[in-house]
């Protein structure tokens, strides 16, 4: 895609005209980055904007013993650091690239005159920082109120999404340590609760694609 599609596609500039579009694609950057490269670390000081133009990253916390948990994995067309174009204070999360990536970049600068000139741009931004907001407190009542079983159906029936063949696939490669640092669990909890997902064939796994075969029990 071209840097212009990939700011026309996104939810935080549909409202803009195509010579908008145009000048905002001449203002950005792009930056192609290896992969296992961390783009940002939480606690940096930065104001740029990420958009994913190719590959994947997951966004990350992680404690001081090292322990980590993926909050989400990003693809082309996603967006990541937005948060650091409307505050000055440091990142709240890890980046971490799972393939080489090429990123557009907006700094803050630009992205300030960009909301002067067009205001329904501040309301998508308002939408779409609301919809983060109920998404983490999801995440948090997952953690307190439901078992690693039900942290993990609530995941997969996320992810899953409808083929035109009618098959529900995780397009996402995720393997049992990926999913384990989603739900906070332990890798080995993931890998007896997959065990008997597939014994009784409601899932299926090849090559870290999952497909959900059936509706997935409500208990474990």
């Amino acid at each position: 895609m071209e840097t212009i599609d990939i700011f026309r596609s996104n939810e935080l500039f549909q409202a803009l005209n195509e010579p908008e579009l145009q000048h905002l694609a001449e203002l950005a950057t792009q930056r192609t980055v290896p992969k296992n490269t961390m783009v940002i670390s939480a606690g940096d000081m930065s104001s740029s904007m990420y958009l994913i133009k190719s590959g994947m990253v997951n966004v990350l916390v992680a404690n001081d013993e090292g322990r980590e948990m993926i909050l989400a994995t990003l693809q082309a067309g996603d967006h990541f650091g937005e948060l650091s174009l409307l505050d000055e204070a440091p990142r709240s999360a890890n980046v971490l690239t799972l393939d080489k990536c090429e990123f557009i970049i907006l700094h803050r600068e630009e992205f300030y005159k960009l909301l002067e000139h067009n205001p329904m741009i501040s309301i998508r931004v308002i939408k779409y920082l609301c919809q983060r907001v109920r998404f983490i407190t999801n995440i948090a009542q997952g953690l307190a109120l439901l078992d690693v079983y039900g942290r993990l159906l609530r995941l997969l029936n996320s992810l899953a999404q409808q083929t035109a063949d009618g098959k529900m696939v995780i397009n996402i490669p995720l393997t049992h340590k990926d999913i384990a640092s989603r739900v906070g669990s332990s890798r080995e909890m993931i890998s007896r609760i997959f065990s008997e997902l597939e014994k009784g064939e409601y899932v299926s796994v090849e090559h870290k694609i999952i497909t959900l075969h059936k509706k997935l029990p409500l208990a474990w």
